[in-house]
């Protein structure tokens, strides 16, 4: 059960001008790394500067993927609390839904509003839901447009702030473009850059080359040990601008990563099933032309939607079709899980009636069309190796790691959650969020925040 505690008294809080003045902030998600990844990462020069302070595993937020996680890392909410309930928008037919990109859309204080309230400069390069943000000061969000290189620009110098446009028309030329976009170089030259000419006292860096190995060829291939190598030099960009600005003594800085993955076996288009029980319903051409009923994948899980204009009995027969989905054995959906439930055991809501679990590696996808099923051994199978989305206690975990002046050298703690971090951000720049669903890990800091203990 997920728990929703107060952040620190303000009167705990020291004055500016005190010993205990906050310092400055940089987070760099690695997306996908996990607890099992840091004996090699502890062998890479800039992973191990940052894992030489303290580290430990970090249990994701449901659903575990990637836009929800790094809400809960700016807000110390659960999905329930902050709303972004998955990494794309419900539009059901769509073949490429928009993603969550918009900040507005965030229904919980973030980080970035506590800053700008108390007069701190803050940044953003590539984290998600950070588009046309109204309280960053230079945002360069994570936003694409599919349609190729000139349109993602376009869409990219829209969502940035102000001045975060400067920084993309600098180092356009560093975004990477073949099949889909590659923005590692990129957000790497922007944080390079920012940390030379504006000095943000917070700053959030987001590189997903590891998540996107992973996807690709598997979880523990030469690819992703490569895509860790190529990381780790970037992180040390970061780390070498920070001391080069004269400000690395001034900073903590933490790495945190937002999920695990679990090999994929199959692929599941639930809403090929739906379409044979007349629930979604296709025009000439193939595409939809009307739902009662829609499963939004979300990686291992899906959502299961219902059309607020259906007619009254079809949440009755949607509930009897799943029902039967999950005794059949032909069908790999292990449980559902209705949506009250998922509220009280994982702090997650939003508009659907509950969730599918699907059976362990299985992928859910939003298409309709083909088959239902695809298995790893079909021979037009072309989809993802391996995924994440599953339940949080599920398969390994995420890691939370800090060094700085205000972390313990070589500490090491056995859980928290990726809401905590977000509580522990607060702490350390003197901030109070005014509801959350974690706390600081106290276990880490030089001078543990008792009041915020978890």
């Amino acid at each position: 059960m997920t728990r929703t505690v107060p952040t620190a008294d303000p009167s705990s809080i020291p004055p500016a001008g005190s010993p205990r003045d906050p310092r400055r902030l940089v987070v760099i998600s690695v997306d996908a790394m996990s607890v099992v990844d840091v004996p090699f990462a502890r062998t890479l020069p800039n992973f191990s500067r940052v894992l030489a302070g303290s580290w430990g595993s970090a249990e994701a937020i449901y659903p575990t993927v990637t836009y929800p996680n790094h809400t809960s890392q700016t807000t110390a909410r659960t999905a329930a609390g902050h709303g972004i309930y998955a990494n794309e928008l419900v539009q059901p037919g769509s073949r490429r839904p928009d993603w969550f990109w918009d900040a507005r859309a965030i229904a919980a204080p973030t980080i970035f509003d506590l800053a700008a309230a108390q007069g701190l400069t803050s940044a953003a390069v590539g984290w998600p839901v950070t588009g046309w943000s109204p309280s960053i000061d230079i945002a360069v969000p994570e936003i694409w447009d599919p349609a190729g290189l000139e349109a993602t620009l376009a869409v990219l110098r829209d969502a940035a702030s102000e001045r975060g446009r400067a920084y993309v028309d600098a180092h356009a030329a560093e975004i990477g473009w073949d099949t889909k976009h590659r923005f590692g170089r990129f957000n790497t030259a922007v944080a390079v850059d920012m940390i030379r000419t504006d000095a943000p006292d917070v700053l959030f860096v987001h590189l997903v080359d590891v998540d996107s190995a992973r996807h690709t060829t598997g979880r523990f291939t030469p690819e992703v040990r490569e895509a860790f190598e190529r990381v780790d030099g970037w992180i040390g960009e970061i780390l070498d601008a920070l001391e080069e600005s004269g400000v690395a003594e001034d900073a903590n800085v933490a790495i945190v990563s937002d999920h695990g993955h679990v090999e994929v076996g199959r692929c599941l288009r639930a809403n090929n099933l739906l379409v044979q029980e007349g629930l979604v319903r296709l025009d000439d051409s193939g595409e939809v032309a009307s739902w009662d009923a829609w499963v939004h994948g979300c990686g291992l899980t899906g959502q299961l939607h219902l059309n607020p204009e259906a007619e009254e009995s079809a949440q009755d027969r949607v509930l009897d079709l799943v029902e039967r989905w999950v005794a059949d054995p032909e069908i790999p959906i292990a449980a559902f899980h209705p949506l009250a439930d998922m509220r009280e055991d994982y702090g997650y809501s939003g508009p659907f009636l509950g969730v599918l679990e699907g059976t362990s590696g299985t992928n859910f996808q939003n298409l309709w069309e083909g088959r239902s099923l695809y298995g790893r051994f079909d021979d037009d199978y072309t989809f993802l190796l391996s995924q994440h989305g599953h339940l949080p206690e599920q398969d390994i975990q995420a890691v939370f790691a800090m060094v700085g002046p205000d972390i313990v050298e070589g500490g090491k703690f056995s859980r928290c959650t990726v809401p905590d971090e977000a509580a522990t951000f607060a702490h350390l720049l003197g901030l109070q969020f005014p509801e959350a669903d974690g706390a600081a890990v106290s276990e880490i800091l030089r001078e543990p925040a008792l009041s915020l203990a978890r």
